[in-house]
């Protein structure tokens, strides 16, 4: 198995998760896969790393501010890959394929699209998604490269914008200028910040950038860290070169407790002769806490964040925020663009998420989320057009119940309310599933899923020719796996 393993990663050493790519679903840090019977040749004693136990909660968990604040560690499991003399080469990757459809063809949705859905999507009858990290690690250095994919071109027609080829790469070193706690990381690489994983996206943000990054770690087993990066300019669609900044720390204040703390800037000045880039700045705040059951029982996580907004129009997408990517996702979707002067406003958003065990066999999880906008356009006669202190709220259960050893069912509801002040502007979806769970790789699961729609709510001008309703029963298999 080693020899096989070995033999397909020596040769794509040259190449190698949250979204990040600039607009592309969130995934969950991959795990780690079980030990196999032959481990490869064990590492110094100095760098043999403790694998956390695995989760025993009924429901999946949301990634933390732990797991996303400081998290540059080139410890990875010792049983994840082959050690040739002292390089140690590791794979590990995540991979869903959903299969959709309403009886007769691909399902016409509000809440599919991680790109255009904005606040209604719901993660559902999310797109299929690939990725592949491959590293090299030597002692305390560590080079790591990202490999993105979308829309399987076996089945689909082939579009070049899906494949994302070699997203990422970067460096990082421990115990940087010999000093234990520090550590940094160079290159391209994402950072995430307030994962909500039912909703598949991010309160605080999620970076997209090439540059660097300082951490360090805490008495007491808190973190901080710093960075700073930079994403490209798109001329095409007036967005200037836009660096992005952040500080974020967390601390366990009480056994179980834990607070984090976020303060993100993202800016473009990059105004050109004979292009309409104008200067513009988003500022992002917030904080968060997680209390962690006793005896494995689930989690709780509450999160608010803040977002001041001046321009953000052409801002290039070096900040995924809020089911948006970059300033004209978030435009598009809460500001507004007729009136909002280039995308100017505000956005305080709150999120829950409580994932629990009530026994061995039941589980359930209640999450939310809303959002209040502040934006320049008022339209006090429509309030499709109107963006200006509009209230957005979402909110969902999911009660499990393992029937077999390898067999989980659940039903997941969802109340999406676009308007609070608009109710007709809303909709609903009941959600039965039977799971097959494929130990720690993963699981196969079938779904069915009924819409109930409010009279406002209809395809986006444009999705479907010719079509303006969208579907209200649905089908999906999926399978996905992490290693």
């Amino acid at each position: 198995m080693r020899a096989a393993l070995l033999f397909l990663l020596l040769p794509v050493v040259a190449y190698a998760d949250t979204p990040p790519p600039d607009p592309v679903p969130a995934i969950p840090e991959p795990a780690q896969p079980p030990a196999p019977p032959q481990p490869p040749a064990p590492l110094p004693e100095d760098q043999k790393p403790t694998a956390p136990p695995p989760k025993e909660t009924a429901t999946v968990e949301s990634i933390s501010s732990r797991d996303t604040v400081g998290k540059v560690s080139t410890q990875d499991a010792a049983d994840a890959g082959v050690t040739v003399k002292d390089v140690r080469f590791e794979l590990h990757g995540y991979a869903r394929m959903p299969l959709s459809s309403q009886g007769k063809r691909e399902p016409f949705l509000v809440d599919n699209d991680y790109f255009l859905s904005g606040f209604s999507y719901t993660r559902l009858y999310e797109p299929d998604w690939s990725e592949l990290f491959f590293s090299a690690r030597r002692g305390n250095y560590k080079a790591e490269f990202g490999l993105f994919a979308s829309l399987y071109s076996d089945y689909a027609s082939p579009r070049l914008e899906n494949q994302f080829g070699i997203a990422q790469a970067s460096v990082t070193a421990e115990k940087f200028l010999d000093v234990g706690p520090l550590a940094r990381q160079l290159g391209v690489f994402w950072d995430r910040f307030g994962y909500i994983q039912p909703y598949d996206t991010y309160l605080f943000g999620r970076t997209h950038q090439g540059g660097v990054k300082v951490a360090y770690a805490l008495p007491g087993d808190g973190h901080v860290q710093a960075g700073i990066g930079v994403h490209q300019a798109q001329l095409q669609q007036n967005q200037g070169t836009t660096p992005v900044a952040h500080v974020a720390g967390n601390y366990p204040v009480y056994p179980g407790v834990q607070l984090g703390g976020y303060l993100l800037r993202t800016w473009t000045r990059d105004v050109r002769q004979l292009s309409p880039i104008k200067n513009g700045t988003m500022y992002v705040a917030g904080v968060d806490a997680r209390y962690q059951l006793p005896n494995d029982l689930g989690s709780a996580y509450l999160g608010f964040s803040f977002l001041k907004m001046d321009k953000v129009l052409y801002l290039a997408s070096a900040l995924e925020i809020m089911h948006s990517t970059g300033g004209r996702g978030i435009t598009e979707n809460f500001l507004g663009t007729d009136s909002s002067d280039d995308g100017t406003g505000k956005m305080y958003n709150l999120a829950a998420d409580v994932p629990v065990k009530i026994t061995d066999k039941i589980g359930a999880r209640a999450f939310g989320l809303a959002s209040w906008v502040r934006s320049n356009q008022v339209d006090e006669m429509d309030p499709l057009q109107n963006r200006d202190r509009r209230l957005y709220f979402k909110w969902g259960v999911e009660p499990s119940y393992k029937l077999l050893q390898h067999l989980v069912g659940s039903v997941r509801f969802d109340r999406v309310i676009l308007d609070v002040y608009d109710r007709d502007n809303s909709f609903r979806v009941l959600s039965p599933r039977l799971s097959f769970p494929l130990d720690t790789w993963g699981e196969l699961f079938v779904m069915y899923s009924h819409y109930w729609y409010g009279d406002k709510v209809h395809l986006r001008p444009g999705q479907v020719p010719l079509e303006t309703e969208p579907d209200t029963d649905v089908f999906k298999l999926q399978a996905q796996v992490v290693w």
